[in-house]
This record gives C-alpha cells, sequence and structure tokens, in this order.
C-alpha cells in the first residue's frame, strides 16, 4: 500500500499513460519502488487503447487522472472568486500566450495543473517527475508554480526536438527544473547547446533494463535468417527501407525470415511496400505484443535490425530501448550510424552499423549475418556483455535515485500529507438540485473530513458545479471508460468470478447495469488495495451493485443506502443487504429508513369542494448521517 507523508515520495506525470511503448517508464518505477522510493502515477489523459503489458501489474503505485472537463472549469471557477487563480496564475498565463503563443494553451495546462497541485499536496508528494518535453512538463511548470513542488523531466528526441515546438519554451522548463535527464550523450550535447544557462543541470542517465529478465536466443546455426524489429510505424524508424533490404535479400538468394512488431501510421504503406517488392509472404507485420510474447519472439530470432533515419521533419530516435533489449537477449545489431545508436552499438563488436537510409547497404549487413552464425553469436555475446556494464536497470536507476534523493534534500518547505481515508463513499452522479444529496454530502465531510473520501462515478450534462467548488476539490472520480475496458480485459479470474455472480441476482437487475458496475468493480477493487481503503458506502442504489463486488473480490466491508424508488429489483436488494454490514432502506413501507431517504408525503388541505396539495416544508438535519459515520468508523475500528 502507498503511504502518503512518505519521507521519499514522488509522483511521476505523464501525458498519457499506461502507453505500450513506455515499457522503460515503468521498468524504471518499479526499479525505484524497490530502492525505497513511494510513487504516485499522474496522467493527463486516458490510454490510447486498452491494451497493457505486465509491468502495469507489478507496480505498488496508483495511478491518477483528472476529473471530468466540467468539474475542472468548477474548480478553476473558485479559485477565481477567491482571487488565488489570478494571483498564482494570472501573470504565468499571460506570459506564456504572449512568448510561446496562444496554441501552447497556458489556460489548460494551468486548469489540469490547478487539479493535480492540490492532489499533490494532499498525498504528500515532494517531487514530480516527467518523461518527454510535452504539455505533461509544461504542467508540471504550473505545478510548481502553484503549489511549490519541485519537478524534473527526461527529453528524449522527437519531443524536444520537434514536438514541444519552441526552443524558448524549452529553455524555460530546463531553468525551472531541479535537474534535467538526458537519455543519450548526444541528446545531453544538443540539450546544453539549446539550454546553455541550464547545461550545468543536464545530465545523461541511460535508460535501462533488467537484464535478467530478458532469455539469451539461440540463435540457429542454418537455415532462414530470423529477423525481427519492434517499434511505431512511423517514419523515422525506418521501416520502410527495412523491406527493401529484405527484397535485395530475395534477389540474391538469402533465406529468411522478418518480423515487425509494432502499430503505427504508416502500417498500409509498408504492407503496400511489401506487396509491391514481391516478400509479403517473407514479412509477419504481428502488430502489438505483450512484454513477454515480445522477449520469446526475440529468443526465437538470430538478429535485431533497425535502419532508423531521420523523418522528413527533422525528428529522429535517439537511442532505442528495443536495442537494448536485443542485445540483453544476446542478438547481434543491425542499425545506423545515427545520434545515439553508436554508443550502443560498437560497429564490428556487437553488431553492424551502416549510413542511413542505405537499403543495399543493411542488406549487406544482414546477408553477412546469415552467412557467419558464428559472428552473430559472438557479436550478440559482447552486446549482452556491454548491455549488463552499462545499461542494467540497477546501475541506471541508481543514479536516478541518488539525483532524486538530492533533490529530495534540497525540497525543504514542502507539505506532507496525510493518511489517505479508510472509508469511500460512492455516488453513481452528481445530479441537478438535490438538495437532500448536497445536505449529506454537506454533513458527512463536516463530521469526518480526515475519514471519508467521496468517489463519483459519472458528472450529470444537466448538473449545476457553481456552488460546489469547495466541494469538488476533496471528490476523486472514476477515470476514463477506455482505463475500465483495459483492467476488464486484463483481470480474467476476476472478470470470470464477477460473471458467475451475476446468476445469483435473477432478473432484478438488468444485465447492461450489471456490466457497467462491474468494469468499475475491477477499477475499484485495485482502488482499494492501493489506497488502504476499508470500507465502502453505497450513497444511493447507483453505486450498490459495485459495492458488493467490491466487498465479494477484496474483503473490504460495505454499507448501503437504498431511496425510495431504486432500479435494481426487490428480491436482488434483499440479497444485498444480507451481506451489509449496514443497512438504510427507503424503498418500501417498514423498511428501517436510517438516513431520512423516504420523501415527506404532501399533506393535502380541503376548502369546500376543493381539494389542494400542499407540500411541506423539509427540514434536514445532519444528525443522522453523523451517527451513520460513527457506525462505521466502530466498524473499521472492531
Amino acid at each position: 500500500m502507498n503511504t502518503p507523508g512518505s519521507s521519499r515520495r514522488l509522483a511521476y506525470l505523464y501525458s498519457r499513460y499506461p502507453v505500450i511503448s513506455q515499457t522503460f517508464c515503468d521498468s524504471e518505477m518499479l526499479a525505484l519502488e524497490a530502492s525505497g522510493f513511494d510513487l504516485d502515477i499522474a496522467s493527463i489523459n486516458p490510454p490510447p487503447s486498452t491494451i497493457r503489458h505486465e509491468r502495469f501489474e507489478q507496480l505498488t503505485a496508483d495511478v491518477f487522472y483528472p476529473a471530468p472537463a466540467k468539474v475542472l472549469q468548477a474548480l478553476q471557477k473558485e479559485r477565481q472568486r477567491d482571487g488565488s487563480w489570478d494571483e498564482r496564475f494570472g501573470a504565468m498565463i499571460a506570459r506564456h500566450d504572449a512568448e510561446y503563443g496562444e496554441s501552447f494553451k497556458a489556460a489548460t495546462r494551468a486548469r489540469n495543473a490547478l487539479y493535480f497541485a492540490e492532489l499533490f499536496a494532499r498525498r504528500g508528494v515532494q517531487h514530480v517527475h516527467v518523461h518527454f518535453a510535452n504539455r505533461a512538463t509544461h504542467t508540471a511548470l504550473f505545478i510548481k508554480q502553484w503549489a511549490g513542488i519541485p519537478f524534473s523531466f527526461t527529453p528524449h528526441a522527437q519531443d524536444f526536438m520537434i514536438d514541444l515546438g519552441s526552443d524558448d519554451l524549452l529553455r524555460e522548463l530546463c531553468r525551472e527544473a531541479e535537474f534535467v535527464v538526458a537519455v543519450s550523450d548526444h541528446s545531453r550535447d544538443i540539450l546544453r547547446d539549446t539550454c546553455p544557462e541550464s547545461a550545468d543541470k543536464i545530465e545523461r542517465i541511460y535508460n535501462g533494463i533488467t537484464m535478467v529478465d530478458f532469455p539469451q536466443a539461440a540463435i540457429s546455426q542454418d537455415g532462414p535468417l530470423k529477423i525481427i524489429t519492434i517499434g511505431r510505424l512511423i517514419e523515422f524508424k525506418g521501416f520502410h527501407y527495412l523491406i527493401e533490404a529484405c527484397a535485395k535479400l530475395s534477389e540474391r538468394g538469402v533465406d529468411y525470415e522478418c518480423c515487425i512488431i509494432g502499430e503505427g501510421p504508416w502500417r498500409q504503406q509498408l504492407l503496400d511496400l511489401a506487396e509491391e517488392l514481391g516478400v509479403s509472404d517473407k514479412i509477419e507485420f504481428a502488430g502489438v505484443q505483450t512484454q513477454e510474447e515480445v522477449k520469446r519472439r526475440l529468443q526465437a530470432s538470430d538478429v535485431f535490425a533497425l535502419p532508423c533515419i531521420v523523418d522528413s521533419k527533422g525528428a529522429s530516435d535517439i537511442l532505442p530501448t528495443v536495442i537494448t533489449e536485443s542485445m540483453a537477449c544476446s542478438l547481434p545489431i543491425v542499425s545506423t550510424r545515427l545520434v545515439g545508436v553508436p554508443e550502443m552499438v560498437d560497429d564490428g563488436e556487437t553488431g553492424i552499423l551502416v549510413k542511413s537510409g542505405d537499403a543495399d547497404a543493411f542488406a549487406g549487413a544482414l546477408r553477412r549475418l546469415a552467412e557467419d552464425r558464428a559472428l552473430a553469436r559472438k557479436m550478440g555475446r559482447s552486446g549482452r556483455e556491454k548491455a549488463l556494464q552499462v545499461f542494467e536497470l540497477q546501475i541506471t536507476s541508481g543514479q536516478l535515485a541518488e539525483k532524486f534523493d538530492r533533490a529530495l534534500a534540497e525540497g525543504v518547505g514542502v507539505k506532507k500529507g496525510g493518511e489517505q481515508a479508510p472509508i469511500l463513499y460512492l455516488l453513481e452522479s452528481l445530479t441537478p438540485q438535490d438538495e437532500c444529496l448536497d445536505f449529506e454530502i454537506a454533513s458527512v465531510s463536516a463530521c469526518q473530513q480526515k475519514d471519508i473520501q467521496f468517489m463519483v462515478a459519472q458528472v450529470s450534462p444537466s448538473a449545476s458545479l457553481a456552488d460546489r467548488g469547495d466541494q469538488l476539490s476533496e471528490v476523486d472520480f472514476f477515470p476514463d471508460g477506455m482505463v475500465l475496458e483495459a483492467e476488464w480485459e486484463f483481470s480474467h479470474e476476476d472478470k470470470a468470478k464477477l460473471m458467475q455472480w451475476r446468476k445469483e441476482l435473477g432478473n432484478a437487475v438488468a444485465t447492461e447495469d450489471y456490466l457497467i458496475q462491474a468494469r468499475r468493480a475491477l477499477h475499484l477493487n485495485r482502488l482499494v488495495r492501493k489506497r488502504g481503503v476499508r470500507h465502502l458506502h453505497a450513497m444511493r442504489s447507483g453505486m450498490l451493485l459495485c459495492a458488493w463486488m467490491v466487498q465479494r473480490l477484496s474483503g473490504v466491508t460495505f454499507s448501503m443506502a437504498v431511496e425510495a424508488r431504486p432500479d435494481i429489483g426487490r428480491s436482488a436488494l434483499d440479497k444485498i443487504a444480507s451481506e451489509a454490514v449496514l443497512v438504510s432502506r427507503a424503498d418500501y413501507e417498514g423498511a428501517e429508513d436510517l438516513l431520512h431517504l423516504r420523501p415527506v408525503r404532501a399533506e393535502h388541505l380541503k376548502l369546500g369542494p376543493l381539494k389542494i396539495r400542499q407540500s411541506k416544508t423539509i427540514q434536514y438535519s445532519a444528525l443522522p448521517y453523523q451517527d451513520w459515520v460513527e457506525q462505521l468508523l466502530k466498524i473499521i475500528a472492531s
């Protein structure tokens, strides 16, 4: 379990997380956790797909996503009302718009920064680190402005050379960062030349890998040369030159098989090229694969090939992690003399390097290894030895840990957060004009705010959040559907349990509703474990199925409050209530309505022949909610 307030607490901030191509980020975070750091992971956007790799499950760190856009806007308006927004962000937003242009969306970065800055402050985060010089690093700059939490970042290649779009902004990011990590000597030199005033804080630390995780390839004695390559199907990977080289191998009578792992916008173009050159039957486009499958395919290969180039926009790879992983598997490397690749591959010793964009020379290097398997094995062994000495994760993560420790030691005055709330109140939606619900949230927050966290599944499109600013800053929200679907696809055992339990509720629950709540339950089950939640309370029937499922998956207790007209049938409610530790029901006469959710009946006034319906003024009391909280605290204390 992650412990807020730890003396070595970091947050890793991403533009999108998790991303299948960024396994090196997870390796780095796992190594830091193993060395005693407590981590939080924050992602500004949901992941681009539901695909996840196995390392994600190994992390202790919890992942936080921002609240819905409507909530972020309400939080901004609340801070504008109290004057803090203009005081801390006003001049900075205006300056960034003037110096870098409105396309850099300084106000949007500030809005996201506000959410994460207040979250990090509550969690006790002392330092933020970002991979890639992008909108996440820009956001970290605003987080520092709001909360005083220092940051560092690792620029890689295309991100700072092309995508960021402003050397002036890059210079500001470097100037404000505690330190900057370059992934190669080549990129370090470019960064120092571009940002000379920050040169002394820019240092090279290679992306490391855990060598023991990668099995050694048994390079075949004869037969077809099994070529493998891995990467996004984009221009600067140079896969079109690999396909051309394969065609030349066919022309020269070399027997080979080629596997291209990855997806991207160039897929159809590459497929068409392979068809045009008559090598479609020799090249497998394997798409995205899990990390374990990638390892298996590396082990079954004879050579790793990456014909990287500088693309039409000037972007390129600098230090491809896939080369390091292939070296760990004792594969010889065929690549190009481009940017940081010669730092990794010793030409003639651990592989063969050729001129970038020269398909004929690339084919010649592959043919040489096809005809001399002993040389291929020798180069593979030498490559693994170099990787052990230079790219082993224990070495590189140790270098990074030293920089974090130094930064944390100098980070005086950063507020440490308290313990995470052990009770989670669940709500389906923030709805408009629900006075009873608003009063309940306010009453619960006032009586035991430190022990209770609210979590909301969605925000009603018609809900007005204008007067809920302070309330919303303490509310968590379920993430984007892409996150929930990824967990659903990955959690095979728990998914099977949930589908089995569906039978117990019969027709009293709509299957569509059940499946929606089942996906939320898998996410909540992870959250309960990582944040140390000990009790769930379903504030209304909308989240009752979710709470019931999580109780069964995790073993935490749950309580329930059912309104007068729930969407769940009576038989299912009776079944679920039998497993709850505390129950308030207003769905039928005679039920124990502890939280007073049964609506007050209207009074009828008779005046001669007229019968007038006269509503009774409702007088809310905080006592039922306070009594309820006291009972929950006793339950989790027992």
